[in-house]
């Protein structure tokens, strides 16, 4: 019988679309928008403003950010398939997850090197973008700094043309490469579900290598990927999340090195400050967003001090065109560091939403058969929680480093140590989630590909699938079915190399649902060409009946298998099934 078909997930490719064309949208408006800036500032010789509350000025970036973040992660989840997809056909997709930017694809283009870190600097300038568009001149704070200024220039708030162009080129370096992507890239699944994605990978016969599941190791979890097959006891807790990928304790250093760099940097600055510098001034005040009142303190231990918020002016000039665009990328410079922490983060989560995914093979309710990738993020507090980590502590840089219209570039030490807070909280968030160990019997895979397909034994189209105890006569093994199973007995051992189940071999590879299947455990004829894993070392009275059954000895029914790695767990092996040769590849975890 032929292999079902795996979810294509049409309204996530949909969604994904229509997200990149809003991002082109958006991105030929502002650039548009920012000419038109050019033009009037050149004509009028002075900067467009607006009506608008420095309340407003301070808040309005925030929502900048909330778009900036939805349209990036909107082009982001189509970078990522194409290179999960592009990954798979080299061989090389060890997780369902990966670090989009920082891993490239040999074979396809769109996910090389360079258009990733192009992709990389859209990220970053479009991001540090949102807190230098609205540019304003407090007039206090012009005279207790001792800077001259108009009237004219404290009426409203001035858009930065220079900014304004730099969003909507961040944007568009993305869409172009997202774009590309989608065109290049054959994606066969769209879905974000680890187990339509393992399902894809050993159904799908179009890309030159196929996930070949692997027999006896039912109870080995991704922590055991290089081992060989060997009979396991179940544990009720499973390793955590950073034993198993190489890249999470990196990204976790990089996470908790924000933090620890922001507080230095802001006692820097209040230190600066302290030391009785002129270009600051010492405020009383630590509310969340800067005001400046004017109000002079006479019990002042520095130069002057303030009832309003601290601040230090670097002095880098913000007239006329070169002071303005060297002032944005000297902010941009700094922010990129935030934006790669950040970019790293999604992996930490991901993983985490992979396995909480996967565990529900044990849950009371099964796997849900019907997956929406788009609702499952909206609905996940873990995404949500870092989507509002990254608009929060984008934002919150803004407000510790700013540009002020006829001022220059400002610091802010309260802010800097609230961005410091902000990035706090996402190393804090990232280690949880980094180390907490997985409940249950099942065997953690964290969207391990190998993994996944070496443990669900029964696919299911349709319904819930559940994990548990199958063991039947002298064997001992788990698998998956659409009903109901009971949980392994920690004083059993499950698997091993020994532990080869005929019927559950044919299952992994035709996909047809369990209901379908008769589950005694009598042998199957000896059929060479859709058996992976009939290694007649193993079952040598089964080798002796295949040379009757066929007319030819064993070494010949092994002429059209071919060896290799698998790409996943660096093991060699051949298969009769596949009609392609293995690629090499390596093991990520």
């Amino acid at each position: 019988m032929a292999a079902p078909k795996h979810d294509d997930s049409v309204f996530t490719r949909a969604w994904c679309v229509f997200g990149l064309v809003v991002s082109w949208i958006v991105g030929i408006g502002t650039l548009l928008a920012g000419g038109i800036c050019v033009y009037l500032e050149h004509r009028d010789g002075a900067p467009a403003h607006i009506v608008l509350s420095h309340m407003w000025r301070e808040i309005l970036p925030l929502g900048l950010n909330i778009l900036v973040t939805l349209l990036n992660d909107s082009m982001g989840y189509v970078h990522t398939c194409s290179l999960r997809w592009s990954l798979h056909r080299e061989g090389k997709l060890d997780f369902n997850s990966n670090l989009r930017l920082l891993t490239a694809a040999k074979h396809n283009r769109a996910n090389g090197l360079i258009p990733n870190a192009v992709y990389l600097i859209g990220i970053v300038i479009s991001y540090g973008s949102t807190s230098l568009i609205f540019l304003s001149l407090n007039p206090e704070l012009a005279r207790l700094l001792g800077k001259d200024y108009d009237h004219a220039d404290t009426n409203g708030v001035h858009i930065n043309a220079v900014a304004v162009i730099t969003l909507g080129a961040g944007f568009l370096l993305q869409a172009i490469i997202t774009n590309w992507a989608l065109v290049e890239t054959h994606i066969p699944t769209w879905s974000s579900n680890p187990f339509d994605v393992v399902r894809a990978c050993i159904i799908d016969e179009n890309d030159g290598h196929r996930v070949e599941p692997r027999i006896g190791r039912c109870m080995m979890s991704v922590h055991l990927a290089m081992e060989d097959a060997k009979a396991c006891i179940p544990r009720p807790r499973q390793k955590p999340m950073v034993t198993a990928h190489r890249h999470v304790r990196r990204i976790l250093i990089l996470l908790w090195i924000l933090p620890v760099l922001a507080g230095i940097w802001g006692g820097g600055v209040y230190g600066h400050l302290m030391s009785d510098t002129r270009n600051g001034v010492l405020g009383r005040s630590w509310s969340l967003l800067p005001v400046f009142t004017g109000k002079t303190d006479s019990n002042c231990s520095t130069s002057q001090c303030t009832d309003g918020t601290s601040v230090v002016n670097v002095g880098w000039s913000a007239n006329g065109p070169a002071g303005l665009v060297g002032s944005v990328f000297l902010i941009m410079a700094f922010q990129g560091g935030v934006t790669l922490s950040l970019h790293c983060a999604e992996l930490i989560v991901n993983l985490s939403r992979d396995e909480k995914v996967y565990r529900e093979l044990i849950g009371h309710r099964g796997t849900n058969g019907h997956y929406n990738s788009i609702l499952a993020a909206f609905t996940s507090w873990r995404t949500l929680f870092l989507f509002g980590l990254k608009a929060g502590v984008h934002w919150m840089f803004g407000l510790a480093i700013n540009l002020q219209y006829r001022l220059g570039v400002n610091m802010h030490p309260p802010q800097i140590f609230y961005f410091a807070a902000f990035s706090l909280a996402a190393a804090v968030f990232g280690l949880l989630l980094s180390v907490l160990p997985s409940k249950g019997y099942l065997p953690a895979s964290y969207g391990h590909i190998q993994t996944i397909a070496d443990v669900v034994d029964e696919w299911a189209d349709s319904g819930s699938m559940f994990w548990g105890d199958k063991s039947t006569g002298d064997f001992a093994y788990t698998g998956t079915s659409t009903h109901r199973l009971k949980q392994p007995d920690e004083r059993v051992s499950y698997g091993g190399p020994d532990d080869y189940n005929r019927h559950s071999a044919r299952i992994r590879l035709s996909g047809v649902p369990t209901e379908m299947h008769n589950l005694a455990p009598t042998p199957p004829p000896y059929s060479p060409g859709p058996w992976p894993d009939a290694q007649p070392s193993l079952f040598p009275q089964w080798a002796e009946q295949a040379p009757q059954a066929h007319g030819r000895s064993s070494h010949t029914s092994l002429n059209s298998a071919f060896s290799g790695t698998s790409g996943f767990s660096g093991y060699s092996g051949y298969s009769a099934q596949s009609t392609q040769p293995f690629l090499h590849g390596h093991y990520g975890g």
